[in-house]
């Protein structure tokens, strides 16, 4: 499709037959319907009806001299950038009547995707669309990857917020260190991630093997809030209890020691 012109007229809404009438009286001009119809190879059963459409469309015209009907094609510059008006109109016009019919998106769906170079280029996508904070809770393994477009949001004057189990090399970022306990690890190797930009979307992924990975992105307000405030609020959880001390027992119920137990080993391994 490349070098031909017949082609790229048909990706253009003309018919093959149009196409090659065309491109023929572009060769020669003026002519007969008979000469044109050895010329182009349309059947002569059906090159008067192929010229009365292009002259509908505005690429052909019909001169009679000495009695006789030939046939003449519109210059090339001249057809073409009447057809690019037309189709500029004809998209503005589309644009307006496909909006009005739009529905307002629904913010509570979860998109579920699979495989982690997917999860990954949609996580980098996410970061480079960010217009002012990113908070981001991930393994060192899945670093290097997202650290050029961490880097570059960086550049661009966004607040970048990570939280790692390690020291990470972020210029310009503040990286959190938010120790794993020996527990936890197991699940968290490999793709590990939670990342939400600019409160308004998240995208949460996870390892569930050595070849298998899956997340799930959403815009949902209710849960970008959920992983924002566990993000920036887990990491103090295990200070806040040494500050209590013993008191911390009166304070939280039965049921849930076991689970603030969890955060304090986590505390410990630090």
């Amino acid at each position: 499709m490349e070098n031909d012109p017949i082609e790229k007229l048909i990706a253009l809404g003309f018919s093959e037959y149009e196409a090659k009438a065309y491109v023929a009286l572009l060769r020669e001009n003026p002519v007969t319907g008979y000469q044109l119809s050895k010329l182009s190879g349309v059947p002569r059963s059906m090159i008067y009806e192929v010229v009365g459409k292009l002259i509908a469309r505005g690429a052909a015209m019909s001169l009679r001299q000495e009695g006789v009907v030939r046939y003449a094609p519109v210059p090339p510059e001249e057809f073409l950038d009447q057809l690019h008006r037309e189709h500029e109109a004809l998209i503005t016009a589309l644009q307006r009547d496909l909006s009005s019919l739009t529905a307002a998106p629904d913010l509570e769906y979860v998109w579920n995707i699979e495989g982690r170079e997917n999860i990954l280029a949609k996580a980098e996508e996410m970061v480079r669309q960010a217009g002012r904070e990113i908070y981001l809770s991930l393994t060192p393994a899945t670093f290097p990857q997202l650290r050029p477009a961490l880097l570059e949001a960086i550049r661009r004057g966004i607040r970048v917020v990570v939280y790692s189990p390690e020291p990470l090399d972020l210029p310009g970022g503040q990286v959190v260190i938010a120790p794993v306990s020996e527990e936890a690890q197991e699940r968290v190797e490999g793709l590990w991630l939670i990342l939400v930009i600019d409160q308004k979307e998240v995208l949460i992924g996870e390892q569930l093997g050595a070849l298998q990975a899956r997340a799930s992105w959403t815009s949902s307000p209710l849960l970008v809030f959920i992983a924002e405030h566990h993000l920036r609020t887990d990491p103090y959880l295990p200070r806040i209890l040494v500050c209590l001390g013993d008191r911390a027992g009166e304070i939280i119920r039965e049921e849930d020691r076991e689970l603030f137990a969890r955060a304090m080993e986590s505390h410990i391994a630090e």
